[in-house]
């Protein structure tokens, strides 16, 4: 595998050079157009537009603070919530059932309590 490097010619550095330098004056350029009240009201204006866009851009994207990331973790903790519902209805009817068997039980001790008291009262 050879290694040589490619040399550039008097033109291409001269092309790049004129390049680089139209840049830094169209960069300079921005610069001083930043002092003029309606470049500078633009500019704002673009600066708020390309927040919208990047905003519109991560809403409507596929990363995790997507619209359809957030709505799948809602959706996910939607069904979570009606497990829950589901278990403490269930819960709710099993406890009833059983506060209304320990209720039964409890009058029939006191009744068996009050007729054992009535048969030893009556034997006196």
């Amino acid at each position: 595998m050879e290694n040589e490097r490619k040399q550039r010619s008097p033109q291409e550095i001269i092309a790049e050079t004129e390049e680089r330098l139209e840049r830094l004056r169209l960069k300079q350029a921005q610069l001083e157009a930043q002092t003029n009240p309606v470049v500078a009201a633009l500019l704002d204006e673009k600066n708020d537009l390309l927040k919208d866009i990047r905003e519109s851009k991560k809403l409507l994207g596929r990363g995790p603070q997507s619209a359809r990331a957030r709505i799948e973790k809602h959706l996910a903790w939607i069904a979570r919530i009606e497990d829950q519902q589901l278990d403490a209805e269930q819960t709710q009817s099993i406890a009833e059932q059983r506060m209304d068997e320990i209720s039964s039980e409890i009058t029939q001790a006191v009744q068996n309590l009050v007729n054992t008291s009535e048969e030893l009262s009556s034997e006196a």
